[in-house]
């Protein structure tokens, strides 16, 4: 990607400079405002905060629940004994919230005569509002960009309306992706798919299915639905959707960022290492950094505190395991674009999906789904023996959902979806832990707490509604 992205990132700081549950109309974007320059701005804006929200501290802390990652020193050893910081929350929180806004002003001033341009803003909204519902429960939604007419403390809606929500803005997504009478069309400003309509539209029948494999306790629940939806979906690893970050030298994902800034922070967790089989696995090599560790990947031991053990690898964009990039180089390499929807995740929620209803498909599809996972991280078509080999006598939700915390290393945050709906992957606790259980949510954040009296401030313990 051209330095262009790197430009936008002024603009999508004035355009999501804003807090729809902060106090005060200047905080506030009116639809009518001069503000709004141009579709193509508005939509290059929205996207950059998008990957600023999906990734976002809010996810590392998911990697660090799920143990795909440790947080051994500073601010990452809250998470790692299952007591986050409230008041971190509130940087996550006014990251997602002025994107969503800025996502409803795009189709609120141009969806009539750009629906393309709507359509993709729909997709964005969905994908910030589901980051929002996973990690918080209820949200604001129905109430949260009504500041200018007065409603500075908007209700929060339940989960379960907020899962059919962004099944509605999906629907309207994939009808806006299908107009042809639009006035301008995306296309460099799209960063993500040069406004290939076609390919947004296969994001948000998988997205269809990632949310509604959230129903899976549920008496709504409906595996046929998401088979039917995935059919419709992402097919290949040439249709997923990253988060593109480009090949300047100051270029950086937020994973990179923070690996820079707080190296031995957050590192490897010895979890995920075991769990791969170490260098059995082709993806490990790209997950961590094995430099200085006898070409080994070394992680933190659950309870320890060990900041000496692998960093991340070249898949997040961290050292590069060459040997002149390595730790104590003070080198890593330049940013990668980190996948935010994948061939791989649809195929194990179909293998899912296709689990539950006792189809005997589940299994190729599951192996497939390791197949593409490793293909995608390591950048080649893979065409080896898998590091586990599944057949029908050992394909079940368990299994799906254990390979596929293996592969959801950049998005973590479906792997503690999964782990709180299914209760797998089996995961120790921490026995250095300040709560005897991983938390089933994040804290409500501080703003929010001390200046909306709507906001719930539920128990670390209480599940999510669709984990109950």
């Amino acid at each position: 990607m051209k330095n262009t992205i790197y430009k936008t990132i002024a603009l999508a700081l004035f355009f999501t400079g804003f807090n729809s549950c902060k106090k005060g109309d200047d905080l506030y974007v009116s639809p009518n405002a001069p503000l709004i320059a141009t579709p193509a701005s508005m939509l290059s804006a929205i996207e950059v905060g998008t990957f600023s929200s999906l990734e976002s501290g809010a996810v590392r802390i998911a990697s660090i629940f799920m143990q795909n990652n440790s947080g051994v020193y500073g601010q990452a050893v809250q998470p790692e004994q299952y007591q986050p910081i409230e008041s971190d929350m509130d940087n996550y929180w006014n990251t997602i919230y002025p994107t969503m806004l800025n996502c409803k002003l795009l189709g609120d001033n141009f969806g009539a005569v750009d629906p393309n341009y709507r359509g993709i803003g729909r997709v964005l909204m969905a994908m910030n509002l589901g980051l929002a519902t996973d990690m918080w429960g209820d949200v604001p939604y129905a109430e949260a960009f009504q500041g200018a007419s007065g409603n500075l403390t908007p209700h929060y809606d339940p989960q379960q309306t907020i899962l059919s929500d962004i099944q509605t803005l999906l629907d309207g997504a994939i009808v806006d992706l299908a107009n042809t009478t639009n006035n301008v069309v995306p296309a460099g400003d799209d960063f993500i798919f040069k406004g290939n309509t076609a390919a947004w539209a296969k994001v948000a029948h998988t997205l269809k299915a990632r949310y509604l494999m959230r129903l899976s306790k549920k008496s709504t629940f409906n595996a046929s639905t998401i088979i039917t939806e995935l059919n419709l979906g992402i097919a290949g690893n040439a249709d997923n959707c990253y988060a593109v970050h480009g090949s300047a030298a100051s270029a950086t994902n937020q994973w990179t960022s923070f690996l820079n800034n707080r190296t031995g922070y957050v590192v490897a967790s010895q979890t995920l290492i075991d769990s791969m089989g170490n260098m059995a696995d082709p993806r490990t090599p790209c997950y961590f950094d094995t430099t200085g560790m006898g070409n080994i990947a070394v992680g933190n031991v659950l309870g320890n505190y060990n900041s000496g053990v692998s960093n991340w690898g070249p898949y997040l964009g961290g050292f590069d395991n060459t040997g002149t990039n390595g730790p104590g180089s003070g080198a890593t390499n330049q940013a990668k674009s980190i996948v935010l929807v994948s061939y791989a995740e649809a195929l194990f929620l179909k293998a899912e999906a296709e689990s539950r209803l006792s189809n005997p498909a589940a299994v190729a599809d599951l192996n497939a789904a390791i197949t593409a996972s490793i293909s995608e991280v390591t950048g080649t078509p893979f065409s080896g023996t898998l590091p586990v080999i599944y057949s029908a006598a050992n394909t079940s939700v368990h299994t799906i959902i254990l390979e596929k915390w293996k592969a959801m290393f950049a998005d973590p945050v479906e792997s503690y979806s999964d782990y709180r709906r299914t209760g797998y992957p089996v995961l120790a606790m921490n026995p250095s832990g300040l709560l005897p259980y991983i938390p089933k949510r994040l804290p409500t954040p501080e703003q929010e707490r001390t200046t909306n009296s709507n906001a719930p401030t539920p128990a670390l313990s209480l599940p999510v509604w669709y984990a109950q």
